[in-house]
Parts: structure tokens; sequence; C-alpha cells
């Protein structure tokens, strides 16, 4: 989402373990004699699906372009960046990966998160000793094939490939070209897609955010409220977007915004008042109130009343909630 690698904390990496400068990293042990047995095909065309997971993998690592590259690279030479259930002798998947030289077991390397993350974890320990080298040479580092120089051949498909994943794709990319795609609100991606905190995938823009969970659908957050969003906790807070945010009502001020309804909160912005949120039994009297056209946009937070319970101000009206009273509304 769309969000500071501070945002994504909670989606789980392996952690690469911090080495000397001069020390050479142990790394398992070589994949293969490179060739293939005919038995083996490989697919003549990249597998999407491979290719966006090994970026999501990467991403998530937080690892530089040269290693990144150097996993397309691999994945190309190895697999055409397909999945595979064989290979040499008892090479595995997307980068031919052998169980007995101390990758992982099969079912471990024929998961793609799996495999991509074994790759990235080695790469980025092999990375300090290969500055200046290319990508395909630092690939070559980790792979320790028979036929070194394949990688370097393979930059040109591996940087379309690359640059192909991170793309917004799915239902994420319907609603991005809806909305014009790198043309419209939101601005070209900066961030592929990525798992969200509570299920969901979202992919970030440079104006906003698309965000999607499987009983709601996606929508795009951005501006204003979308800063409110993250600042106040996201969907761990309030939940998914069930709308995009649409143009709000006039205010007996005068005031105009804009709002945006998620599953535990509503959101509203204008000039004058700033993104607030209203929720809970507050959030309820406001709307059977009439909204913001007859009580006005709010002008603080909700905050906590002298001997218990929540008030929020807004610009024609203070709405109170306490236990023992429930919610009332005093007009100013």
């Amino acid at each position: 989402m769309r969000r500071s690698l501070a945002f994504l904390g909670a989606l789980v990496g392996v952690v690469v373990s911090v080495l000397p400068a001069t020390a050479v990293p142990v790394v398992p042990g070589p994949l293969g004699t490179g060739t293939m047995p005919l038995a083996c095909g490989v697919p003549a065309q990249r597998d999407i699906r491979v290719t966006r997971k090994v970026y999501e993998v990467g991403q998530r690592r937080a690892v530089s372009a040269k290693v990144m590259l150097a996993g397309f690279e691999a994945g190309w030479v190895e697999s055409h960046m397909n999945n595979l259930g064989c290979g040499d002798r008892d090479s595995l998947g997307v980068f031919q990966q052998r169980p007995s030289q101390g990758w992982g077991s099969p079912a471990q390397i024929l998961d793609v998160d799996y495999a991509a993350t074994k790759f990235f974890e080695v790469a980025q320990r092999m990375e300090p000793h290969h500055v200046g080298g290319t990508a395909g040479q630092l690939a070559q580092a980790v792979q320790r094939s028979a036929f070194p120089e394949r990688y370097d051949q393979a930059q040109g498909i591996a940087v379309a490939q690359r640059d192909e994943a991170f793309q917004p794709y799915g239902l994420i990319g319907d609603k991005y070209r809806a909305l014009g795609g790198p043309g419209g609100v939101l601005g070209g991606p900066v961030r592929a897609e990525a798992d969200a905190l509570l299920g969901g995938r979202f992919t970030e823009f440079a104006n906003g955010m698309i965000i999607w969970h499987p009983t709601v659908g996606a929508f795009a957050v951005h501006g204003q409220i979308l800063r409110r969003y993250w600042d106040t906790d996201a969907e761990r807070a309030w939940g998914f977007p069930v709308m995009d945010e649409a143009a709000a009502g006039t205010s007996p001020a005068g005031t105009t915004g804009r709002y945006q309804r998620f599953q535990r909160a509503l959101f509203l912005w204008s000039e004058r008042t700033g993104p607030r949120v209203v929720h809970g039994e507050i959030g309820k009297a406001f709307v059977a109130g009439g909204n913001e056209r007859v009580l006005g946009y709010p002008v603080s937070e909700e905050t906590p009343r002298a001997g218990g319970g929540f008030h929020q101000d807004f610009e024609s009206a203070v709405i109170h909630w306490t236990p023992e009273r429930g919610t009332w509304v005093d007009r100013r």
C-alpha cells in the first residue's frame, strides 16, 4: 500500500545476517551442470505468476536494482521463469535449486516465494563482494553454473520481464485503468502489488494507492484522506475502503469537500477543516442527523469527555456519547 517500508514491516521477510566485509559468505552448493534432461521440457515463455512473485519477494526484501536483475536473469536462464518440477539431477523450481546441496526440501523449493527468498538472501550476502560487477556475475556467484556467461546474455529479456512484473494487474490493474492509468489521479506505480496487513492486496502509486480485499473489492485512496488513513493505523483501525473518494455535500457554513467510507469509519475532508475520521456511535448519530449538510464538517477528532464517553466537534454541532445516555447532539 502505498506505503513506506515502516508500514510494510508487518510483512514477513527473511533476516539477512550481517557479515564482516572480508568474510566470504557460506552459500549452498552448486546447482548443477547446466544440462537439462530432455524429459524435463522448459516452456518457451515465462509464467507471469512466477515473475510477479519473484518481483514481489525482491521488493519485500528491499533488494538493490542489481540483485533484482540478477534474480530475473537467473530465473530466465534456469527455467524461463517457470516453476519446474524437474531438472538436472535433483534440481527443481524457478532457480533449479537442489535439495541435496542445502537449498531446501523439494516442497520448499517448489514454493516460488521460498525459492525467490533463498536466491535473494544469498545474492544480498554476496553483493558486497561483487562491487562493480554485473548483475549476471552476481547471478553466477549465487548459482555457480557450468555456463557463467549465460546470465549476462539474458539481460535484455530479464529487464523486460522485470518491468512487466512491476505493472498493476488483476482487479487492482482493472481499477487503475478505469481511473485513467498513469494519466489519472493516481499517477504511475511506485511499488508492485503486495500483501496488505489483513489479508488483502495493494499497489502504491505516485499519488495514492489501490487496495483490495475479497469481501469488498478494489478501491483507490489518495490525497489527504490517504494520509489520514495511514496516520491512524489504516486497515487495522478502519478496515478496507468500500467506495472510491467522492464529492461530499455543502455544509450550512458553505464548506465543500470530499468523503470516503471504510468498513468501520467515514473520512471527511475539506480545505478548511482538513481530513477527519467519524466512526462508532458518533458516526451513526452524524449520519442520522443529516451528516455534513446539516451538522457541518468535523473540525476535531473524537475526544474523551470528562466523566466518561466521547464527543466530537462539527462546524454546526457537537455530538456526544456516553455509555449511560448514548448519543445526543448539541447544535451551535
